[in-house]
């Protein structure tokens, strides 16, 4: 039906006589691109978004989608159709889009009909309300382009208005979006347009509202754009219309502001330069994706939004909420690269809903300047793992930027939202109360029905270590008094409570009669991640998490697959959470399970390129390979799975500003020959690392000129059974102490940081394995082969896997030529070749492997 009142509103109107495109036109300017374009054949229902801090573009690479001036909707539905000469038959946009092009501050659609291309690009402007759409026409044939759009003009849920209108502007060529109250408004228009809709004038029509672009003359459109042009917002209509003027007059500057706005987000963070380009870029994308995700409301000021994507009919985009939990998880990885500033903003921002018991909001609504959000909604304070989550991301912060100002000014914040927490542990274990405290790593399910889940019980054992370490540093005597000996008491409980002797795992959470829960979770991550438990009992749940029950070729599933109450889409009981792979890949990282890190990290990069480009989604099955329908595609603390485990994981950079302590604890594959890493950040400090390894040594370059009198502890990870034999720092021979496991040796090599240091170690190698290359394809069935653990004595290798009946698969490793036996597999000059007895379909078998080497 939809189509139809279109074709009939196209037969009577493309002939109306209107503004031809030649009278609004400007020069072209070069979009650019570089090596953070990505491109790909168009994939129409596929999200994409172009949002700045105070506006958003969220649709499709069809081309359709809605427009948001914080907090409003302006409108949904924007469509192009087009028109060949004097036909009155429509060629719809979502029809002929073959390509997209995204960058940072530009992506591109390209249309392409028999006897037309167009390229539209879309471009947000980063501090202004406002948007544009550029059209650049190339076509042997006159060209009419129709745009089509639902006018809305409603805030985010739960806020709404009434009276709402929209009429065409002919003097300015634009439609007026507006309400009774006159209050909030929205533009959109074109100088090259006529408008060509009759609209109602006390309502919105039922119908999509229209306006055309002419092109009669197509050769004189050759080197042009044919801008669209956006804009909205609450307040006065001459304000905001002046704003859509003055967004019409300077588009070139706008875009230009915008691409220098990425390129300094680039510039002024980590950079990294590693063999495999698909990380790299990952990353970088990361950074974006953050960025997007800072709103400056004008009701409520600028924070962190936990998400976005289309809301359709609804009314809120995504996750485009503020969220004070998402956005404390998502502080550790912006932290990591150096975006301290933005995350000092975010912890400011939540601080202003801070109840005066002390307990952080969990979520508050965009619109609540529309709405009394926290008299009349029952969610703000919904969750419990908020308030120590602050207190642990006010720690990061400091402890990564030593910015005494800021600690200084959120310090009695920082203690009511402990004292809060604090007070939740009712029976005084050590830990905080689910119930008392509220919701912590599930929403829903019989798994809620629990005294302390493990999730909430790590954030706050790690919360009241980081008070512990505020309280020195702000000498407050009386909290360090409280603090005593509380650390150790929450930090045996952790270690205790949680852990369940029987099945030699950390448990999920324990009953408010002392049992612990039997299901297998990857929640016990957390606080492997964060250093808590004995490093015993972290190896032996981590093997269990590294098994097929949870670990996927997408990411870690959030219960395993053999549990009665798993459910493959079910948000809490089965979904692949890439928040939760991103604690279990830093976990596995920070426990020298290098090699499943490795796998759990490139897990998550893959989605950067799979489905909404430069992003990663909010949840995928947890039975194949893809997302539901109702996933977030651009969901910020999922992107913290490509950045934490990376920067603190594969990387291995940390350390304490305060203290002017650097931690580098590298867990690069073995085959990796070099790795560039400039302007990681510690307080004042920036540095570059360069890595360089052959088969008998590495060189380790440090360069700064602000770094100086910082103390480095370098620790270079080699497959156990490695014999160091010389260490160099400057030419000079030192001494060095050494961390041994089951899986790596590290020598501990301690430096005083001065502008420039190397460092030079040989050893005698030993065989190492090489990380699983990871084959997974949208629409697959996990099929990729576990490494579950293993261990070098320097003469001997156990490997355990697991890998589907029936198949074979390739473990690559280094030195093969040491390798003087084995049993369980065959070998060639790249590695083990093991193949799987056969099973039932999709089951899968574990197998152990034993290298015999050659000394």
């Amino acid at each position: 039906m939809r189509i139809f009142k279109i074709l009939i509103a196209s037969l009577t109107l493309i002939s109306a006589s209107g503004a031809t495109a030649q009278e609004g036109i400007i020069d072209a300017f070069e979009i650019k691109e570089n090596d953070l374009t990505l491109k790909r054949l168009a994939q129409p229902y596929t999200y994409f978004d172009k949002v700045g801090r105070k506006f958003g573009i969220l649709g499709f690479e069809s081309g359709s989608f809605e427009a948001w001036a914080y907090p409003l909707k302006l409108f949904r539905n924007f469509e192009f159709s087009f028109f060949i000469g004097s036909s009155t038959e429509p060629i719809f946009g979502k029809d002929i889009v073959k390509r997209i092009i995204h960058s940072p501050a530009s992506t591109t659609l390209v249309y392409t009909f028999q006897s037309f291309t167009v390229k539209a690009t879309y471009i947000t402007a980063i501090n202004e309300p406002g948007a544009y759409i550029l059209l650049d026409v190339n076509s042997t044939e006159p060209l009419t382009v129709v745009c089509s759009f639902m006018p809305v003009l409603q805030p985010m849920w739960p806020g709404g208005l009434g009276g709402q209108y929209a009429f065409w502007d002919n003097k300015l060529k634009a439609y007026i979006i507006s309400e009774s109250s006159r209050k909030n408004h929205g533009y959109l228009g074109s100088p090259s347009a006529a408008g060509i809709s009759y609209t109602p004038a006390h309502m919105l029509s039922d119908n999509p509202n229209q306006f055309k672009i002419i092109i009669d003359e197509p050769a004189k459109a050759l080197g042009k754009f044919i801008p669209i042009v956006i804009a909205g917002g609450p307040g006065d209509r001459e304000k905001i219309r002046d704003t859509y003027t003055g967004l019409a007059e300077n588009i070139e500057r706008n875009y230009e502001l915008a691409y220098s706005h990425y390129e300094n987000l680039r510039n002024s963070t980590l950079r990294i330069v590693t063999p495999e380009d698909r990380l790299d870029t990952a990353f970088e994308w990361a950074k974006v994706a953050y960025d997007n995700l800072i709103i400056d409301n004008p009701n409520l000021g600028k924070g962190m939004v936990a998400g976005l994507g289309t809301s359709g009919k609804g009314g809120r985009p995504g996750f485009g909420w503020y969220f004070g939990g998402d956005a404390f998880i998502n502080s550790f990885s912006m932290n990591s690269y150096g975006a301290q500033k933005t995350v000092k903003d975010a912890l400011l921002f939540n601080l202003k809903w801070q109840r005066e018991d002390g307990k952080i909001a969990h979520e508050i609504s965009q619109a609540e300047g529309y709405i009394n959000w926290f008299g009349d909604y029952p969610y703000a304070y919904i969750h419990g793992d908020t308030s120590p989550y602050f207190v642990v991301a006010v720690y990061d912060h400091f402890r990564m930027t030593a910015d005494m100002d800021f600690l200084e000014k959120t310090w009695e914040c920082v203690k009511r939202a402990f004292e809060w927490s604090l007070e939740t542990d009712v029976d005084g274990d050590g830990l905080m109360d689910n119930e008392k405290a509220g919701l912590g790593a599930l929403e829903f399910g019989s798994l809620t029905d629990i005294k302390t889940d493990i999730y909430i019980g790590a954030i706050w054992v790690k919360a009241v270590f980081g008070m512990k370490y505020l309280s020195e540093v702000m000498d407050d005597r009386e909290m360090k008094a409280r603090l005593s000996d509380l650390p150790e008491k929450a930090l045996n409980a952790h270690s205790n409570k949680f852990w369940d002797d029987d099945l030699q795992r950390y448990s999920y959470a324990f009953s408010k009669e002392g049992n612990v829960v039997k299901e297998l979770t990857p929640w016990p991550a957390i606080g492997i991640y964060l250093n808590l438990g004995t490093k015993e009992r972290n190896f032996k749940t981590l093997e269990q998490i590294n098994g097929h029950e949870l670990t996927t070729d997408w990411g870690t599933r959030m219960i395993s697959v053999k549990s009665e109450r798993f459910e493959p889409l079910n948000y809490n009981y089965g979904a692949v959470w890439p928040f939760l792979t991103s604690f279990v890949a830093a976990a596995q990282f920070r426990n020298d399970f290098h090699i499943q890190g490795y796998h759990s990290l490139m897990s998550a990069v893959q989605h950067v390129y799979n489905n909404a480009l430069g992003y990663v989604n909010e949840v995928f099955s947890g039975y194949q390979h893809t997302w539901p329908q109702e996933s977030v595609a651009h969901q910020g603390f999922c992107t913290s799975a490509t950045v934490l485990p990376l920067v603190r994981g594969l990387l291995g950079l940390d350390g304490d500003a305060v203290k002017k302590e650097m931690l580098f604890v590298p867990g690069f594959p073995a085959n990796w020959k070099n790795a560039n890493i400039e302007n990681y950040k510690l307080g004042n400090m920036s540095i570059d690392i360069t890595y360089r390894r052959n088969n008998r040594s590495i060189e380790t370059v440090f360069r700064s000129e602000t770094g100086i009198d910082y103390d480095l502890t370098f620790k270079p990870g080699f497959g156990a059974g490695t014999i160091i034999r010389t260490i160099k720092v400057n030419g000079r021979e030192v001494t060095w102490s050494e961390e041994k496991s089951a899986q790596l040796i590290r020598p501990v090599i301690n430096v005083k940081l001065g502008r420039e240091d190397k460092i030079e170690v040989e050893f005698d190698p030993t065989v190492e394995l090489l990380p699983v290359e990871n084959k997974s394809f949208v629409g697959d069935t996990d099929k990729g082969l576990k490494v579950i653990s293993y261990r070098n004595t320097g003469s001997e290798m156990e490997i355990i896997v697991e890998g589907l009946a029936g198949k074979e698969y390739r473990l690559d490793l280094t030195n093969t030529g040491m390798i003087r036996d084995l049993d369980g597999a065959e070998y060639d000059k790249k590695g083990l070749i093991i193949e799987f007895e056969d099973g039932e379909p999709n089951e899968f078998i574990r197998k152990q492997i034993r290298i015999r080497i050659q000394n």
